[in-house]
């Protein structure tokens, strides 16, 4: 038997019950795959984050979620991950380098002010392209009224994390928004599609430029609350078709309102070719414990 410390935080928020809630298990080196397997379905979180050593970088994050499926990239757990080394003070520098399975993260901690620590990281590859797929046709499968949904503009595929993206008229259709998860996840199985993303530019709050729903139905998660490996081919999508300035340097997105978890977070837009996108996000500790199981 081996005992891990195992922490509960909520990410892209700074305050309880707000954005997506993750578990994070530290020096989870000797924890097979079945185990983590096994620890995920009982954290139940739409994914739990594993801590291991690295020979390519500072850290190594494996990403679960309670089917069983490893995911190459989760940006929640990623920051909920990042929180918990930071109070564990399991790194020194304020730059360090994460591995995962869609490559290697540059993150830099921002704690000039303790009340408001920022932990910046890259998006993953963003790879955009249109999408082969009937927009009309793929709402009719999903049971999504097109009435709701802007047709002028296009469902496009980031190919790095299989994500679909496309637009909803404004906040109020994007509310109303119902797909089918049966047919989506049927729908989704055909090419492995792992998040449906909608967005608007249509918000809560004015000083923010996007509001996004994602469905990951596939994957066991029927609505995320805040999505952050979404965020960098959001950027570009919002980008290329217009929702926002096409010299946007910064994009403030907010998600979760509609299911009670709002988060926010401000995505950095170094450059647009290739693109490269940085996520400024911010977490709210919520309680540690422990887990003895073996290996």
């Amino acid at each position: 038997m081996h005992t891990y410390k195992i922490y509960h935080t909520d990410a892209f928020t700074n305050e309880l019950f707000g954005g997506n809630p993750t578990v994070t298990v530290l020096e989870a080196d000797t924890l097979s795959d079945k185990t983590m397997k096994k620890i995920a379905r009982e954290m139940n979180m739409s994914e739990t984050g594993f801590v291991l050593k690295s020979s390519l970088a500072d850290f190594r994050l494996r990403f679960f979620t309670p089917p069983g499926d490893e995911i190459k990239f989760c940006g929640h757990a990623t920051v909920g991950a990042l929180q918990t080394l930071y109070r564990e003070q399991m790194f020194k520098n304020r730059e360090l380098t994460i591995e995962t399975n869609a490559g290697i993260l540059q993150v830099t901690i921002d704690d000039s002010n303790l009340n408001n620590i920022k932990f910046i990281f890259d998006s993953p590859i963003i790879d955009l392209k249109p999408a082969n797929y009937d927009l009309r046709e793929m709402l009719r499968s999903l049971e999504i009224n097109p009435d709701l949904i802007d047709l002028s503009k296009p469902l496009m595929l980031e190919k790095t994390n299989n994500y679909l993206y496309f637009t909803a008229k404004n906040l109020k259709a994007l509310e109303k928004i119902e797909p089918n998860m049966q047919q989506m996840i049927k729908f989704a199985n055909n090419d492995k599609i792992v998040i449906f993303c909608i967005m608007t530019n249509e918000t809560f709050d004015p000083s923010f430029n996007i509001h996004t729903r994602g469905f990951a139905p596939l994957v066991g998660v029927p609505e995320d609350p805040f999505t952050g490996s979404m965020q960098g081919g959001l950027a570009a999508y919002a980008i290329e078709n217009d929702l926002v300035n096409k010299n946007s340097s910064y994009i403030k997105v907010e998600q979760g309102h509609f299911i009670q978890r709002p988060g926010y977070v401000k995505l950095e837009v170094i450059s647009q070719n290739p693109w490269k996108v940085k996520l400024h996000a911010q977490a709210f500790s919520v309680f540690y414990s422990t887990l003895s199981v073996s290996s």
